[in-house]
């Protein structure tokens, strides 16, 4: 356990790039909704690498400047939790629709939440940093969008997704973000959690953030 926790986006990374190959060798049997799918989840192991390895210091960003931690290589996020909740997102909220690329809502999720990282990185975060970027924010407007925006513009001209489709992809994108990221990052809070972050992780966040 405590290799994948230490290891965890590395690995993340690693099946990201052999599923990219996988995807380009096999690209002309896919459909395009199918291949889709697999780059959002490619870009969502992307993200999480950005966030932890490298620059990596999304951690330091949460808790000492979201969250103003007195314990911030620990507290509300730690090492443990971080890896608990990043790899459900990726292999079961990310990876599920690429396996039932016919069940438009079980896609609408993950892809709306791609739309709605831009909300938490692009504005919320850095108005709260005061920066221009923060770790997360390239893999959502490299990746993200452009794969969101492309997949919206199928799914509509295409006309594949019916009104349940959006209602209940809509109601499932809420609960996954609320569920997932509000209290996913904070259920497992615990100021004395012996879980830390490493140095790096928590960045020039740890001592230099003014509150």
């Amino acid at each position: 356990m405590s290799n994948l926790r230490k290891y965890w986006p590395d690995l993340g990374m690693l099946v990201g790039i052999v599923t990219l190959i996988g995807v380009w060798i096999n690209r002309h049997q896919l459909s395009e909704i199918t291949l889709l799918l697999w780059l959002s989840f490619i870009a969502i192991l992307v993200h999480q690498f950005e966030e932890y390895r490298w620059p990596g210091t999304f951690p330091g960003l949460f808790n000492r400047v979201i969250f103003n931690s007195s314990e911030p290589d620990r507290y509300p996020l730690n090492a443990q939790s971080a890896m608990i909740i990043n790899l459900v997102i990726a292999y079961v909220f990310y990876l599920l629709p690429v396996f039932f690329p016919a069940v438009i809502w079980l896609a609408l999720g993950p892809i709306l939440m791609g739309f709605f990282q831009f909300i938490w990185h692009g504005i919320f975060a850095n108005l709260r940093a005061k920066t221009l970027y923060n770790p997360g924010l390239f893999a959502v407007i490299a990746l993200h969008l452009p794969i969101g925006g492309w997949y919206m513009h199928d799914i509509v001209t295409q006309h594949l997704a019916t009104s349940w489709d959006w209602m209940i992809g809509i109601i499932y994108f809420v609960i996954a973000v609320y569920i997932l990221i509000i209290k996913g990052n904070t259920w497992l809070k615990n100021s004395c959690s012996p879980y830390p972050f490493t140095n790096k992780q928590m960045g020039s966040w740890f001592l230099s953030h003014e509150d």
